[in-house]
């Protein structure tokens, strides 16, 4: 007795649900990573543009600047910070101002020893500043706790502590750390000239801004690629369905 074939039996459409997923997955990674990124840099960073030539030549006026808050960190000689006016000893401005950090507390900041300012009697080589006004008057001042000593990098145009006296530690905002925009910054070198002459502490380095940049990119990168990915494939699912569906019946 002979029996009819077995008929061929019909492939089942393959499921994409599980493409579907992982592309999802991929979205939502790239959204996570560029939302961090771009929250760190908000909250963490601002922009300022200095107003005056009392950083020159180090800053112009206009020149664009990143500035990384201050919060709990540390100030050293030789950071750049921006400050609020009214925290100088004897505040006659207000608003804010970008300056050099010269001395911190317990420093003896004077000036001059061979035409060169002194901080606790050590000489110090600034390259930083605008020739010619290494020494412009003398003055000696001991920093009090909780205060810094400040000035601008162009000493004959700049009302800085050697006026107005020390500066409040609350009112440092940020340390200038390029110039530039976040997404586009120039980092500044940090100055070595207080550690070439063997006093302690080094300036503030920022080196979480370029790895934020790039939490931004690979999070738009990724979210393009699964979005491109999940549109790609429920369309060739629905291809296949219509194909399906399109199909005689076997018999």
């Amino acid at each position: 007795m002979s029996f009819p074939p077995v008929p061929p039996s019909t492939p089942k459409p393959r499921s994409s649900l599980r493409l579907v997923l992982v592309m999802i997955a991929v979205m939502v990674l790239g959204a996570g990573a560029g939302v961090y990124g771009f929250a760190r840099l908000v909250l963490g960073y601002e922009a300022y543009v200095i107003q005056s030539e009392n950083m020159s030549p180090t800053l112009a006026e206009g020149d664009r600047l990143v500035v990384r808050r201050a919060g709990d960190a540390e100030v050293h000689r030789g950071d750049l910070v921006t400050i609020d006016l009214s925290a100088y000893a004897q505040a006659s401005h207000e608003g804010v101002s970008v300056v050099r950090v010269v001395g911190v507390p317990g420093d003896t900041v004077a000036c001059c020893t061979d035409e060169h300012l002194s901080v606790n009697g050590k000489p110090i080589t600034e390259p930083y500043i605008t020739p010619g006004y290494e020494g412009l008057f003398a003055f000696s001042a001991k920093v009090p706790e909780g205060t810094i000593f400040v000035e601008g990098d162009n000493r004959g145009n700049s009302d800085d502590s050697r006026f107005s006296g020390p500066v409040r530690l609350s009112g440092v905002g940020g340390f200038v750390v390029a110039t530039g925009t976040v997404i586009t910054p120039k980092p500044l070198t940090p100055v070595t000239s207080f550690a070439d002459a063997g006093l302690p502490g080094t300036p503030f380095e920022d080196t979480t801004l370029a790895g934020l940049r790039w939490w931004i990119v690979a999070g738009v990168v990724l979210f393009i690629a699964g979005f491109t990915g999940l549109i790609v494939t429920v369309v060739r699912s629905a291809g296949r369905r219509r194909r399906a569906a399109a199909a005689p019946p076997a018999h």
